[in-house]
């Protein structure tokens, strides 16, 4: 009886280990064909957005997220820039300008001196 009972408990630790194992992948079963095929999110190629500060100056902002630019348009100026790797929030540059955007705070800064500031 025992031996029985190790058995029964192996085969359940394992019958366990392996529903783990199978349960954290994300995958759709496809209902035509009854194969299983990875949930896919894409991240839109180009987003286009505007803000504007408490002072009315607007910032026009498009990010092309395939190539890992960013056009911003401030006033008269067209800037165009580079993404950055950063922990967190997005940051983009150039020679002269830097914009940052982190839990709800978009800044860009020309040449060290804040030109535009929104809090969200």
């Amino acid at each position: 009886m025992e031996k029985r009972y190790w058995s029964l408990l192996l085969v359940g630790a394992l019958l366990g280990t392996t529903a783990c194992q199978n349960g954290n992948k994300q995958q759709t079963e496809d209902q035509s064909t009854g194969l299983e095929t990875p949930i896919k999110t894409e991240v839109p190629k180009l987003i286009i957005d505007s803000l504007t500060d408490d002072k009315g100056n607007k910032l026009n902002l498009t990010f092309d997220n395939a190539a890992g630019t960013a056009t911003l348009i401030f006033g008269k100026d067209t800037i165009h820039m580079i993404q950055d790797t950063t922990a967190s929030g997005i940051q983009y540059s150039n020679e002269n300008y830097t914009f940052t955007e982190h839990q709800a705070e978009a800044i860009l800064t020309k040449n060290g001196t804040v030109v535009f500031f929104k809090s969200k």
